[in-house]
């Protein structure tokens, strides 16, 4: 095993961290917009349910997120360990520890592939409440000249 094929996984991990560690910052500033939002007075108990159910569903998304980056972060420990098995030529113990490596990266992939597809469903749940206001509304005006004279 060299050095190089190990290396390819080296940047890629820290990129997927700071990556689902941004994607987590938002969905904790999400959430405590929907929190304030459900304890806002006089709010139709429908609107009310809706927006539980979306702090509900954030919920499974953050938890999600938490252990795609538990999971992605352990990969890295795992990937430097790697390095540094073959640094010393383990090799028995290098190719142990780039299987772990592997999958625990797509332990996190699949984590957060399931937390995208329940970001979906909350943004379908979202303007599923939007979407009958919208009707009513009509057409947004348009500030553009009429150019058909």
């Amino acid at each position: 095993m060299t050095l190089d094929f190990i290396s390819t996984l080296f940047p890629a991990i820290p990129l997927a961290i700071v990556a689902l560690n941004l994607r987590y910052t938002s969905l904790a500033g999400l959430m405590r917009n929907l929190a304030a939002q459900i304890e806002t007075p006089n709010q139709s108990p429908a609107l009310t349910d809706i927006l539980v159910k979306e702090l509900q569903m954030m919920q499974a998304r953050i938890t999600l997120v938490k252990y795609a980056l538990f999971f992605a972060g352990a990969s890295f420990v795992f990937n430097l360990g790697t390095l540094y098995l073959t640094l010393y030529n383990f090799e028995v113990s290098a190719r142990l520890a780039l299987g772990a490596t592997i999958l625990l990266m797509m332990v996190a992939l699949i984590c957060f592939c399931v937390e995208t597809i329940l970001s979906t469903r909350a943004l379908n749940l979202h303007l599923g409440v939007l979407a009958p206001n919208l009707r009513h509304r009509g057409p947004a005006p348009t500030n553009a000249p009429d150019r058909a004279k």
